[in-house]
């Protein structure tokens, strides 16, 4: 009888492309059966990750920068995100939305994303959302207290604000911070759309965040509920402060 090898969680993220986050709801759903050996931490039979992923006997694994929803599978449609990951999942999945934005946040500032190959100058934020509207995307944003700054460069972007498919909206109560895109992802978190929370902004320098990204469908419907109800101003008429919304 062959002698069974076992690996640690690194060992699993490499081979498979998941988190660490994501191994580790593996082995506490006791989906992926582990032992924790003494000072060595998590120990898994190497044979039963290649059941759970037969990709792994023959592909390289999946790098971090493809979309989450690419490593997101059948049995894990949902999976944590922390601090810089924000920008890596939430930032590249909007870059790729094809239908529809839907952005809900407490505090919406400036900020740039970094160079690009068409410009000499950073790319903002707004400058991706600009984009969005200008190949049809669909763009609402709602939220309680958006920046000066921001307010200033949204006036200078004269083509979103007046895009058919682009709205933005501010609610003195809105608190949720919430990304939907083209109703098949959902992002619910603390990151606020900044970038401290969002952004690029370098590890000594942002928030800590964490938050939940997920492609599981009843989660997204749910999601999307809870935003047409904000949207659509159903509490505004009993709302103390609605004199101050727009």
């Amino acid at each position: 009888m062959a002698k069974k090898k076992y690996i640690n969680t690194k060992d699993v993220v490499r081979m498979t492309g998941l988190t660490t986050n994501e191994v580790y709801a593996l082995i506490y759903e006791g989906k992926l059966k582990a032992h924790k050996a003494p000072k060595r931490g998590w120990r898994i039979e190497e044979e039963l990750v290649f059941q759970m992923f037969p990709d792994t006997r023959a592909e390289a694994p999946v790098t971090r920068e493809e979309p989450v929803t690419k490593r997101l599978h059948a049995d894990l449609p949902t999976t944590l995100i922390s601090d810089r990951e924000h920008y890596e999942f939430l930032i590249g999945n909007i870059r790729k939305a094809k239908r529809s934005v839907l952005l809900s946040t407490a505090n919406v500032k400036r900020f740039s994303i970094g160079e690009t190959e068409a410009k000499a100058s950073s790319e903002s934020f707004l400058d991706i959302l600009d984009s969005l509207a200008n190949s049809g995307v669909d763009i609402r944003i709602i939220c309680s207290s958006p920046s000066r700054g921001f307010l200033e460069e949204i006036e200078g972007h004269e083509d979103l604000m007046n895009s058919p498919h682009f709205t933005f909206k501010t609610c003195r109560r809105c608190h949720m911070k919430m990304v939907i895109i083209d109703s098949e992802i959902i992002y619910i978190g603390s990151a606020n759309i900044t970038a401290a929370g969002m952004g690029p902004r370098i590890d000594t320098r942002r928030n800590f965040e964490a938050g939940m990204i997920s492609s599981d469908n009843n989660l997204v419907v749910q999601g999307i509920d809870i935003f047409e109800e904000g949207w659509s101003k159903k509490r505004c008429s009993s709302c103390y402060y609605k004199a101050e919304c727009r």
